[in-house]
């Protein structure tokens, strides 16, 4: 099977035939128009030559009498420059001896202005040196010379009149016939291109059409219409296949993605079933946790106590059991609950009377909150692992000067203000690894914000930093995110030896539940 043309070749084919035929059409044109001219030229090329001798010897033989009747130096100035003139256009003078009779007078009358030059120096020198016989004689001499040549002259000007006349004759019957070749020759070209032209246009968007029409019905979604091949040039051909190819791979990922999309469907449906049964287990594993303390009996002990403490005038021990029974009774409440502000504030303080009432000076507590914080929502339970967290990992090491501070305020312009609680210490702190590998078990980047892989599943392995049987800082970290869809976060900031402040921000303007 032939292949078939380029479309690159098929552009320059065209277009060189088409320049073939405008190209002669001027070529043509060109050489006739030289042609001509040349003709043209050769007619008055004579008729100039003449007059040029004619004007000439009037003005030497003005500037000679001149001369000689007055010996002014501007009149033999002037037959001077005349003269160099006269003998010039002489020189231009056929002087062979030709079979022409116009030549031929061309000869003699070279003849004539060379012995008419000739005569009048002689008289221009005879009458420097005062010999009036003498410059008389050549005068008369050059002025026999001079009305000679005016004849030849007047007879060469007629001669080439009559040959001018002829000419021209002949050349416009050949101009006429110059114009009608050229306008047929223009035409020619004019029409051999416009077929060409139409010819190839035809051939190249018959297929682009075609290719278009196909490519109109895959954009409204038909992917079942195939693009039939195309006897083309080799680009638009080529062009014509890959697009069946591409509209078959639509075709195909189109199915494929039908599919995938029915068993991600399926997957997601058992992936949320999954996350249920996980919840359900989590929560009856925390009622179970719950369940292993009796509340009520709890309560009841520690209202007992109270009761026989404060019977006995042992004030301290009935402070020491308000205030457990008090963080008991906050620290049973679901941690997804929110809770205000100030009652974090109320529970840490609680925490922090019976940590005095533990370590006695061996550390210092500072509890610091604005008035304005104390409403805002939070999640429960953030502030007292952290406490936790400082005393017993940050502190521990510490047998004196311990210190732990504890704050809550609010940061930012009204309207885009957001709840900033920090817990720091002044223990051995944290290196840049330890912090990296919390957020990274908590699936969270550095800056503790919920990034592309999303806040960490109860699943998470614990922590090292984590003290027994506590909720601990990974859980923290994700309570936060998870609380506030991923617009709250939690910073560490600390290094070994140093202390560790830890911030947790949230944004403002929610209310406990």
């Amino acid at each position: 099977m032939r292949r078939p043309a380029s479309l690159r070749s098929r552009i320059v084919t065209a277009t060189g035939l088409m320049l073939l035929v405008i190209g002669a059409a001027t070529l043509y044109t060109g050489f006739a128009t030289a042609e001509l001219a040349r003709i043209l030229g050769l007619l008055f090329k004579g008729n100039l030559l003449m007059e040029e001798v004619r004007g000439g010897l009037a003005e030497a033989s003005t500037a000679l009498t001149g001369y000689l009747t007055t010996k002014s130096s501007d009149y033999l100035r002037t037959y001077i420059q005349e003269s160099s003139r006269l003998a010039s256009s002489a020189g231009r003078l056929n002087r062979e001896v030709r079979n022409d009779e116009a030549l031929l007078l061309q000869r003699s009358l070279g003849r004539l202005i060379d012995r008419y030059l000739a005569d009048a120096e002689a008289a221009v020198q005879a009458k420097r040196g005062r010999n009036v016989a003498a410059y008389t004689k050549a005068f008369e001499g050059s002025e026999r010379d001079a009305d000679l040549a005016r004849g030849l002259v007047e007879r060469l000007e007629s001669m080439n009149l009559s040959a001018s006349l002829a000419a021209y004759a002949g050349l416009d019957e050949r101009v006429g016939a110059v114009i009608l070749t050229n306008a047929a020759l223009v035409v020619a070209a004019v029409l051999t291109a416009f077929m060409i032209f139409v010819r190839w246009s035809y051939s190249v968007t018959g297929p682009l059409l075609a290719l278009a029409e196909a490519a109109k019905g895959i954009a409204m979604g038909d992917y079942s219409r195939e693009i039939p091949r195309m006897a083309a040039s080799e680009e638009i051909a080529t062009t014509a296949e890959a697009f069946e190819n591409m509209r078959a791979s639509v075709r195909r990922a189109f199915e494929e993605l039908r599919s995938k999309a029915e068993v991600e469907r399926r997957l997601i449906e058992e992936e949320l079933r999954l996350v249920d049964l996980d919840r359900r287990l989590k929560d009856a594993e925390l009622l179970a946790l719950q369940s292993q303390i009796n509340p009520h009996f709890l309560f009841n002990t520690l209202a007992a106590g109270l009761q026989l403490s404060l019977s006995e005038g042992a004030d301290r021990t009935a402070d020491f059991l308000e205030k457990l029974a008090g963080f008991i009774r906050y620290s049973l409440r679901p941690v997804s609950r929110s809770v205000s502000v100030g009652d974090e504030i109320e529970c840490v303080e609680r925490y922090v009377w019976l940590l005095r009432l533990r370590f006695g000076p061996r550390y210092r507590f500072d509890v610091q909150a604005e008035e304005a914080v104390l409403g805002q929502g939070t999640p429960a339970l953030i502030l007292q692992p952290l406490v936790e967290n400082a005393v017993a990992h940050g502190l521990r090491d510490r047998e004196s000067g311990g210190r732990v501070r504890v704050s809550a305020r609010l940061e930012g312009p009204p309207g885009e203000s957001a709840t900033v609680l920090e817990v720091s210490d002044n223990g051995q702190g944290m290196g840049a690894a330890e912090i990296a590998q919390v957020f990274a078990e908590c699936g969270l980047p550095p800056d503790g914000r919920a990034g592309a892989e999303g806040p960490a599943t109860a699943g998470t392995p614990p922590s090292t930093l984590d003290p027994p049987g506590g909720i601990g800082l990974h859980n923290v970290i994700r309570r936060v995110s998870l609380a506030t869809m991923g617009r709250g976060r939690v910073e560490i900031v600390s290094e070994a030896g140093g202390g560790t402040l830890v911030r947790v921000v949230l944004p403002a303007g929610g209310t406990a539940a």
